[in-house]
């Protein structure tokens, strides 16, 4: 999972860079105002997916897969949903969302072309996303490795191509996702269909509706925590605008690093969830435990290495964007001060996947809600206007530690007690 994601990640990275370098800072800036609106409908997906995730690796713990296909099918029906209703949405709504943000002129025309032209390749976004999710949920991470990778690099090439060599601007690096993802998505549906003989299911509209149902109740909260996560980027995102076209470009590198640095960690939460279900469905609580602990063992190790190296290259970091000497200075501050408590988020993140795998996904939402809404908005509406852009990357570290301690609050009142990792039932029946 994480060699897939840390190489989708770089194909993001590479997307900033290649539009930095050639579109400019215009281009970053309307890259980054678009990435909330972005994030709310791919985030919020794959936040629903969970809850299919958590019941594939839940059939399995229990070795009870005869409604595997009927869940199948209710994920397939509800990712072309979904995308329909997206596509809709980026049409409709686009305007608003960046209006709200304070985003207006250059930038929003920009954004809202970039928007627009990646709709298209929703179904095979959305699709790789549905892929991984069933994947995952049966243990079979090296298909999802090899769906994501093919999509990444190619990504590259055709971004590169339509920006560099022809010319395409922001819509060129659009279309390279549409293009990429949406060949990608064919190819696995083809390899998991052979790999796991999914094209041979068959289902009942009432079996389909129940299944799905009850995977999407159990990704609901994390869908809604995403939710928070995007409106509060978007807050965010409207109290940075004031301050320039380069401070927009600048902290949307920020997110993109950050994205590429916690990545890992989301994976490794993501397979903390998948052991933790399956375990708890066999009845092994205390195996479950052992395994948040190993978990948080490699998240320390990680994190103090990871951040420790970031801090000192983080010149050549923000170098690598742009020349533009005042975005590379916003870049290079915010590593400095926010990554000596990166390993607050990690473990927040690593141990949320316990919560989830153990069905308690309520708690992740609550958490959110408190760090980023309760904590880190208002911290950096309050500290912007005596300390400016510092004001509001000092909000990033204290939404962490608060978020961590609430975490570390709703961990310890369940763990104690091995009969409340009873999981749900699997079936109808």
């Amino acid at each position: 999972m994480s060699v897939a994601n840390y190489v989708q990640q770089s194909y993001l990275l590479a997307d900033s860079i290649i539009v930095g370098h050639y579109v400019g800072v215009g281009g970053l800036a309307a890259v980054g105002a678009a990435q909330p609106i972005f994030y709310l409908v791919n985030a919020v997906f794959l936040g629903l997916v969970s809850g299919f995730a958590i019941r594939f690796a839940r059939m399995t713990g229990s070795g009870r897969a005869e409604h595997r296909q009927d869940a199948v099918i209710g994920l397939a029906a509800f990712t072309v949903l979904w995308a329909g209703l997206c596509v809709a949405l980026v049409f409709c709504a686009t305007g608003s969302f960046l209006n709200a943000m304070g985003i207006h002129g250059t930038v929003a025309h920009v954004a809202t072309t970039y928007l627009r032209t990646l709709s298209f390749g929703f179904v095979g976004v959305f699709g790789i996303g549905a892929l991984g999710g069933f994947l995952r949920g049966l243990g079979d991470s090296r298909t999802v490795m090899y769906i994501t990778v093919s999509s990444s690099l190619v990504n590259i090439v055709l971004s590169w191509s339509f920006v560099a060599l022809l010319g395409l601007g922001v819509r060129g690096a659009a279309l390279g996702t549409v293009a990429a993802s949406s060949v990608a998505f064919l190819a696995g549906v083809a390899l998991v269909a052979r790999r796991h003989r999914i094209h041979r299911y068959r289902s009942t509209l009432p079996s389909l509706a129940w299944q799905a149902a009850s995977s999407l109740r159990l990704g609901f909260p994390v869908g809604i925590q995403h939710v928070m996560l995007s409106l509060g980027t978007m807050v965010l995102t409207s109290l940075i605008a004031p301050f320039g076209t380069a401070a927009i470009a600048a902290f949307s590198i920020a997110a993109r690093l950050e994205a590429l640095a916690g990545r890992f960690y989301l994976d490794l939460s993501g397979a903390v969830t998948v052991f933790v279900a399956q375990h708890t469905a066999a009845g092994d609580a205390q195996r479950a435990r052992r395994v948040l602990l190993q978990a948080l063992r490699v998240c320390l190790w990680g994190t103090v290495t990871e951040s420790v190296l970031v801090i000192l290259v983080r010149q050549d970091i923000a170098a690598a964007f742009t020349t533009a000497g005042s975005v590379r200075g916003i870049v290079a501050s915010y590593i400095l001060m926010a990554y000596p408590f990166f390993l607050l988020y990690t473990a927040m993140a690593v141990t949320h996947g316990f919560l989830n795998g153990i069905g308690r996904t309520v708690f992740p939402l609550v958490c959110t809600m408190l760090s980023f809404l309760v904590v880190r908005v208002p911290t950096a509406s309050l500290l912007k206007g005596p300390l400016g852009l510092d004001g509001i990357i000092w909000a990033v570290p204290i939404g962490w530690l608060v978020g961590l301690a609430y975490t570390t609050f709703a961990v310890l009142r369940y763990i104690q007690d091995a009969e409340r990792f009873i999981p749900l039932p699997t079936s109808a029946g």
